[in-house]
């Protein structure tokens, strides 16, 4: 699992879960001559039996910072929000005529701009890809949202995964109108584009 997603911790954060640690020290534990740990009053813990490396920083602390302050109930009440931020985009999405939604699961919701009189037929769908392609890069070179992207069934569409406590529905409610407007504008500079290549063609 990822503890930098849904347990809200600064990159990076990795953590395997097992149900028996013994799976981890059969598999990795190492004993060379140079590791002198006999002698030692009390058991100890090695971290190095448990993993790849043997030398490492206290990844650890972040995550377990996370966990006193909030605690389970305080990441079970932000994780509840994530979803519904997501839930209220799809919401938002479905009654916008310029917004075409997708999928809703989770903290995560895909979407596309889809010009409204733009005509369905299977040249439209590659028109779509390559702008929405174009809006992607726009919007995370922006500076005002930074959604990725995801591919389903052929279709480029715009992916927005929310694990983060300080994303509101503030922001969740601009994300439409910031995608429209941006949309619009690409939509325009790429019709121009192929209207100057037909006539360029045409004579």
């Amino acid at each position: 699992m990822d503890p930098h997603k849904w347990l809200y911790s600064p990159l990076e954060a990795g953590c395997t879960l097992v149900k028996n640690s013994k799976t981890l020290t059969e598999a990795f534990s190492f004993h060379p001559t140079y590791y002198n740990f006999d002698g030692e009053e009390e058991a100890l813990t090695n971290f190095y039996e448990y993993g790849l490396q043997n030398s490492r920083g206290f990844r650890a602390l972040k995550v377990w910072l996370g966990l006193r302050q909030v605690g389970s109930e305080g990441h079970i009440q932000m994780i509840r929000e994530d979803i519904q931020l997501a839930r209220r985009l799809y919401e938002l999405i479905n009654e916008n005529p310029q917004l075409e939604s997708f999928t809703n699961n989770l903290s995560i919701t895909t979407f596309r701009y889809r010009p409204s009189d733009l005509d369905k037929d299977d040249r439209s769908e590659e028109y779509l890809n390559n702008l929405n392609q174009a809006l992607l890069n726009r919007l995370q070179a922006g500076g005002e949202v930074f959604p990725s992207n995801a591919v389903l069934e052929g279709k480029f569409l715009l992916r927005v995964c929310i694990v983060n406590f300080r994303t509101t529905l503030r922001d969740i409610q601009a994300l439409p109108g910031i995608v429209v407007r941006e949309g619009k504008l690409i939509d325009e500079e790429m019709r121009r584009q192929v209207k100057k290549t037909s006539d360029t063609t045409a004579i």
